[in-house]
Formats: structure tokens, C-alpha cells, sequence
């Protein structure tokens, strides 16, 4: 994973950030459903939902900004695409509300990751 400073490669965003953001967000959305179809406390459920809404909302920016790298260098990615990956990719700078987005993704994915090995009882960050 990248460190998260302003200036990341495309390759990291292109082939880490972003598929690591997609698996822990598939984790997150599943692991939410289960809880919710597994209780039957209406306020359970509802503080889940409320926690998948809230999500959803942060990924959703998230991608938003993500998707602004990715059109801003378009040219660069499809390029990088084009290599199949074996080429690393320049190093772009980002605006700080896509580094923003690049240290949330990564933070989603590290939470995910902690709570696979037990290190956590929840994938979401501050729940």
C-alpha cells in the first residue's frame, strides 16, 4: 500500500487502492447485512443500517475523488492498463481532497484487514 502523502504512483491506485477498497467494501456490506438479517432487534438493526448508510456515503466520496485522479490522467492509466501492469506508472500529485481519499481508502482496507485477523470486532473504523 502507498504511503499517503500527496504523490503516489498510478500502478498504487490503479492496482492496490483501489481493489483493495472494492474487496473491504464488498467485506463491509456483507458483514452488515448478516448482523442485520441475524437480529432481531429492531435497534440493532437500525444502528447497523445507519452504519451501512454512513458507509456507503464515505465510499461513495471516497470513489468520487479516486475517479478524479483516474480522468485527470487519463491518458497516463489507460497507458498503464495497456502494459498490463508491468510497468509502474508515473508518479502523479494529488489535490488534497484526492489525498484525502487515497488515506480514507487505505484506512477502510487496513480496518477491514484488522478485523479479518481478529484484531477488531468490527470492520468500520470507530464502531
Amino acid at each position: 500500500m502507498p504511503d499517503t502523502k500527496s504523490d503516489v504512483s498510478l500502478y498504487e491506485v490503479v492496482y492496490e487502492v483501489i481493489p483493495n477498497l472494492n474487496t473491504a467494501e464488498k467485506l463491509i456490506n456483507n458483514t452488515l447485512e448478516s448482523i442485520m438479517e441475524a437480529s432481531a432487534d429492531p435497534l440493532e438493526i437500525m444502528r447497523r443500517k445507519e452504519q451501512q448508510d454512513a458507509f456507503r456515503l464515505e465510499a461513495r466520496l471516497v470513489r468520487m475523488h479516486l475517479e478524479h485522479v483516474l480522468t485527470r490522467y487519463r491518458e497516463e492509466v489507460e497507458a498503464l492498463v495497456n502494459a498490463d501492469g508491468r510497468e509502474r506508472g508515473p508518479q502523479v500529485t494529488l489535490d488534497p481532497d484526492e489525498a484525502q481519499a487515497l488515506r480514507s481508502a487505505v484506512e477502510i482496507y487496513q480496518h477491514v484487514r484488522a478485523y479479518q485477523r481478529g484484531e477488531r470486532r468490527h470492520p468500520l473504523a470507530n464502531r
